[in-house]
């Protein structure tokens, strides 16, 4: 009998103290941004942030816990660093990628399927579509992410540039 296939997942807190895994295999890399480097774009989801250049390129930073219906705030104070993760969807022919604030980086974390539970009854509903699971790792409630459904939410508000 072979030995189950686990996943591996970025594990990430973001404020509140939220946890979510988000697929290693669609993360890109961790930036430390301003936030005077964000520049804001009237018009799109609360979640989005603003756009930042990024190499030459311009992405977009989420607020992945007011995405998933949390209300909180960060704060924008002079000299402040945010920590971002670049997630990449690797669905489509061209590769998109949007990043996203954390307050921690925790490491990776290895899932079987076995560990992995369906998203809580009372976190379903809106949120539940950006979520493939849960698991609980050393009493800690970690959210599996959806990145595909994610880029799609933010695509839909975002209008052309993502």
């Amino acid at each position: 009998m072979s030995a189950p296939i686990l996943q591996e997942y970025f594990h990430v807190e973001l404020p509140r103290r939220v946890n979510v895994g988000i697929p290693l295999g669609q993360t890109a890399e961790v930036l430390s941004v301003e936030p005077r480097d964000i520049s804001l774009v009237p018009g799109v989801s609360a979640a989005l942030l603003g756009i930042s250049n990024h190499r030459g390129r311009l992405l977009w930073m989420l607020d992945l816990l007011k995405l998933l219906g949390v209300e909180h705030a960060w704060g924008r104070s002079p000299h402040q660093r945010w920590t971002a993760l670049v997630m990449r969807d690797t669905d489509g022919s061209s590769p998109r990628q949007l990043a996203c604030l954390v307050s921690q980086l925790r490491g990776i974390i290895h899932v079987s399927p076995q560990q992995q539970q369906p998203v809580p009854q009372r976190l379903q509903g809106q949120v539940q579509q950006y979520l493939q699971g849960f698991v609980q790792l050393d009493g800690l409630p970690i959210l599996l992410l959806n990145v595909e459904a994610v880029f799609e939410a933010v695509a839909y508000s975002a209008a052309p540039a993502l």
